[in-house]
């Protein structure tokens, strides 16, 4: 990680009262600040390559160019860059649109200084995983390009460089799982019991351990699209009224959009997305039905719906283990998987998860 000191914030907005706020908050906690009056001054800034940011405030209403326009023109130039817009607290589903768009996070104005340093402090630890993981990718490609002669001499290079990708990914792994639990402390715990029964269900469906490593990660970052769900949502202890329920229903697709700027993820992509579709087609957000849900995705159905139950929630108890159960079973062929819900409950695979918390 660089120090405080060395790392650089561009605040894009139009309002003199909050451009000063900002530079207050930040530089007072060390870090560089550049302000940029409104769109048009924040690409010329970029253009002229003087300031490189490590993040980017950026205020999603202005005069010239809107903040939603201005993130995919930044995200083009600067894809390791993360973006936090700032937006009204009557205006969140903007900010949802921006994340979905490649954002971040989001914050609400009037912004608090706590608030503020805390999401900096995420979006740059995020941004030094990236650098890290594109660094290694480019020099492992490298490797790759030209393996055929310099396999005997630098295979050893190769494997250590492979290695090393692979511990930065189960970082960026971690750190975003630990995103998803600070959000939603009721699930503390939920995406690691998913992963375990996940591998523990493929491993008796035969799959290849290549696979059952993928399934992990995505079963352990299938709704990591949450992050841009509003607190008081997650939170809510009665039923989702329609608007609420579409919010809550993006959050798969918002996952998706998360993790692709990784490569490393690209095989979790699938089930992130789709996670919350049903064998007969009634789910979201696609639609599809049956064989055109991959097996690790009808995997990570069951293995999500079985410890949701089974754990508390805002607006209800935890089911008893044998009344999840049946709610599987009754699902066989409506909402899940008919042969993968006989295997999690004839092998007992609910069992795998009754020393973990």
């Amino acid at each position: 990680m660089h120090n405080i000191d060395s790392q650089r914030i561009m605040v894009i907005d139009d309002n003199p009262a909050m451009q000063k706020v900002l530079r207050i908050h930040l530089e007072s906690s060390g870090y560089i600040a550049q302000v940029a009056e409104n769109g048009n001054h924040a690409l010329k800034i970029l253009k002229d390559g003087k300031f490189h940011p490590d993040c980017i405030l950026l205020d999603i209403k202005m005069p010239d160019i809107t903040g939603l326009q201005l993130l995919p023109m930044v995200k083009s130039g600067f894809p390791l860059v993360p973006v936090v817009m700032l937006t009204a607290q009557t205006d969140l589903e903007t900010g949802l649109e921006a994340m979905r768009s490649g954002a971040f996070d989001f914050l609400t104005k009037p912004v608090r200084k706590d608030g503020l340093l805390e999401t900096i402090k995420k979006a740059l630890g995020y941004r030094e995983i990236l650098l890290e993981n594109d660094r290694l990718t480019k020099e492992n490609r490298e490797y790759q390009q030209n393996l055929e002669k310099m396999v005997e001499e630098r295979s050893g290079e190769l494997m250590n460089a492979y290695k090393m990708l692979k511990e930065t990914n189960l970082s960026t792994v971690r750190v975003l799982a630990e995103t998803i639990e600070a959000k939603d402390p009721y699930t503390r715990g939920h995406c690691n019991r998913v992963r375990v029964l996940s591998r523990e269900t493929a491993i008796l469906l035969g799959m290849k351990e290549q696979t059952i490593e993928s399934l992990e990660y995505s079963a352990l970052l299938h709704d990591i699209g949450k992050i841009a769900i509003p607190i008081n949502l997650l939170h809510k202890t009665g039923s989702l009224d329609p608007d609420e329920r579409m919010k809550f229903e993006d959050h798969p697709g918002i996952g998706e959009n998360i993790l692709k700027v990784v490569d490393f993820f690209a095989p979790c992509l699938n089930i992130v997305r789709h996670h919350h579709e049903r064998w007969d087609g009634l789910g979201y957000p696609d639609g599809i039905a049956g064989d055109s849900i991959e097996l690790p995705t009808r995997i990570v159905q069951i293995t999500d719906a079985f410890d949701a139950m089974t754990s508390n929630r805002p607006y209800r108890e935890a089911l008893p283990r044998e009344s999840a159960l049946k709610e599987l079973y009754e699902g066989k062929g409506t909402q899940f998987n008919p042969d993968i819900v006989d295997v999690f409950i004839d092998k007992k695979v609910y069992l795998s998860i009754e020393n973990l918390n």
